[in-house]
């Protein structure tokens, strides 16, 4: 195994387990890390619902992770995927990413971005 994959894996596990940890500070004590823009506006961003979406995944309650945020609840695998690859693509190569990949990342936050809106104009009705 080369240097490169030794990194990506010890940079991914160690974002896993960072994850875990805070699953569990949350799970025990109960505080998250607050939205700013909730907390100024009352209204939800489009990643609100993150961690509550975590905690029903690991409680295998799937209902209820897709209600605290339908768009990311579908979407987080591929962003899982994303993180890895880049990762991995600035360890081996340090090029810059390719096209598709900034197509892609481009399509991404435009989704996000019309979740957001539409999440925030089924809140007020």
């Amino acid at each position: 195994m080369t240097d490169v994959w030794k990194k990506t894996i010890r940079d991914v596990v160690f974002l896993i387990l960072g994850g875990f940890a805070y699953y569990l500070f949350y799970r025990f004590t109960g505080l998250g890390i607050p939205c700013a823009f909730h907390e100024i506006t009352g209204l939800p961003c489009p990643s609100c619902g993150i961690s509550h979406m975590f905690i029903h995944l690991f409680s295998l309650d799937f209902k209820s992770a897709f209600y605290d945020n339908q768009f990311l609840f579908f979407t987080w695998p591929l962003i899982a995927i994303e993180i890895i690859y880049l990762f991995y693509r600035t360890l081996e190569s340090k090029k810059d990413l390719p096209r598709w990949n900034f197509f892609a990342i481009i399509i991404f936050g435009t989704l996000l971005g019309i979740f957001g809106v539409l999440r925030i104009i089924c809140h007020w009705y």
